[in-house]
């Protein structure tokens, strides 16, 4: 007998382990192909937003500064000019104000540069690098173009750019950057009579710029995407937790019971009570038709009781 229990309960513990196993390894195998695929959609798409967001705060910076030149014309230059101190002041330039200016910003946004590169600038701290010299002359290609948006190496720095052109539209211009003897004295005194010279009306001669290394919106997607990741993998073991707890309740345990009491029958233990069912779905059905089978075995042991009884009886009279 004991040998018979013991057995029953070893069966019980291989059906548990076999329907457990088997339902874990389908739910993580779905998981895997779910987290696979929704991990390669969600780079993609954390990297496209990255890049947008680098994008937009770089336009932003950008609009400040033209907003800023805009202001220095027409603002603090007729203020300046008024003095008539005879000196020369730095600060009525726009490439000169929007360049503080920006400078100012990026104590906040350390990794947004901005910068007016020239071929042949009067500061010789805008003086255009290759890779800008490159930028300047698909502008001077294609005049129509008012804006570029790409990537490229600068100063050995795969970096973001977005870049508009520099373009003498403004007669005024000239004053300083036609001939040296047309400039103001105090301007050759301070940058010299080399660069800035020879500008002409409606030519393009540089271009400003806003310029994000590229190590940025690759930090803000990876940040993302690692978050995504995260929120995946946590919300799965929460699900597979709560699923394993109803399948433990809703399955497994109806069939740890059906097959107890199965295995007490065999013994011969007919005393014991019927399987207590509630509800209508298919569990609850299925331990009916237990109860019913159980109840039909224990009627033919029962009448096969009393017919051995009544063999003997026969054999005794």
């Amino acid at each position: 007998m004991l040998r018979h229990h013991s057995v029953g309960h070893w069966l019980i513990r291989e059906i548990a382990l076999n329907l457990t196993t088997k339902i874990n390894l389908i739910l993580a195998a779905t998981f895997f192909v779910g987290l696979s695929l929704a991990a390669v959609n969600a780079y993609l798409l954390t990297e496209d937003n990255a890049l947008q967001q680098v994008t937009d705060q770089a336009e932003l910076i950008m609009q400040e500064a033209l907003a800023v030149r805009s202001y220095t014309v027409n603002e603090v230059r007729p203020l300046l000019n008024q003095a008539n101190d005879g000196k020369f002041h730095p600060q009525t330039i726009p490439a000169y104000s929007a360049t503080q200016t920006a400078n100012l910003v990026r104590q906040a946004r350390p990794n947004y540069s901005y910068k007016e590169a020239v071929f042949n600038p009067t500061n010789p701290r805008d003086k255009a690098t290759p890779a800008e010299e490159r930028i300047i002359r698909q502008f001077i290609a294609d005049p129509s173009l008012d804006k570029l948006v790409g990537s490229q190496e600068i100063d050995g720095v795969k970096s973001f750019y977005i870049a508009y052109p520099i373009r003498i539209t403004n007669p005024r211009c000239l004053a300083c950057h036609s001939k040296p003897k047309n400039a103001p004295a105090g301007m050759r005194a301070i940058y010299g009579d080399e660069g800035g010279f020879g500008w002409q009306l409606n030519e393009i001669v540089g271009t400003q710029m806003v310029v994000v290394p590229y190590t940025l919106p690759t930090e803000l997607a990876r940040k993302t995407f690692l978050s995504f990741i995260i929120s995946m993998v946590a919300m799965f073991l929460v699900l597979f937790l709560v699923i394993n707890i109803i399948i433990r309740k809703l399955v497994l345990k109806p069939v740890a019971q059906i097959t107890r009491m199965a295995d007490e029958t065999s013994e011969g233990n007919l005393r014991k009570p019927e399987i207590k069912v509630t509800g209508n779905d298919e569990i609850a059905d299925m331990l009916r038709a237990f109860n019913r089978m159980r109840r039909s075995i224990i009627k033919i042991v029962q009448m096969m009781k009393k017919m051995q009884a009544q063999a003997k009886r026969n054999l005794k009279s």
